[in-house]
This record gives structure tokens, sequence and C-alpha cells, in this order.
């Protein structure tokens, strides 16, 4: 097995069990998210929202960057956190990915 489907199978078996979505835009960027609404381990949004901010980063680790890119979204560093909080929605993104390992979580799916 490649190491690029490795780390798709890793992503996509990470975003399962985690309750995550995912997008992948053009050939380098990583879109991931997650509703806030109540689950069986969150008794508000607001507690739905501080679990996605912990889980986030370690789905987007699995998906290495080959190129300049940054990762952006609505987690709590700033003003994101008012926006995910206002749409029910945590997005994070992350540009410069590994066009093989996209291509392996296309096949995955």
């Amino acid at each position: 097995m490649s190491v690029a489907k490795e780390k798709a199978e890793k992503f996509v078996a990470l975003c399962r069990e985690y309750g995550w979505e995912w997008e992948i835009r053009g050939s380098s960027i990583l879109t991931i998210y997650k509703r806030l609404g109540h689950d069986e381990t969150s008794a508000t949004p607001r507690e739905a929202f501080v679990k996605a901010d912990m889980e986030y980063f370690s789905l987007l680790a699995c998906v290495p960057m080959t190129k300049p890119g940054s990762i952006w979204g609505t987690d709590g560093g700033g003003m994101g956190a008012m926006a995910a909080m206002n749409s029910g929605v945590f997005k994070m993104n992350k540009s410069g990915c590994s066009a093989r390992v996209l291509n392996a979580i296309r096949k995955v799916r």
C-alpha cells in the first residue's frame, strides 16, 4: 500500500470516527467541517465547538503539505469562533496539501 493511500485511509477513518465531513477544492485545498448541534457527547453547541476545536488539527495533520500553504478557519484563535457559533458549523481549511494524498482521499470515499 502506498504512503498516500495509508494517510488517506487514516484521515477518512478519523473523520468518520469524530463525525467530520470534508471537501477537496482544486488540487491542493482540503476543507473539513462539523455541525455544532447537540450530539451524544456535547450538551450544548458551545461544548461541541470546544470539542471540534480540539479535534480538527489531528485530522489536518494526516494530510501533509508539499508546497507553501496555510491553515485557516473558525477555530478558537480569533473571530472565527464567533462565526462558527453563529452559523453552527466549525470549518477549517488547509492549502498546499499533497495532491497524491488528496487524490487518494477522493478514492477512499
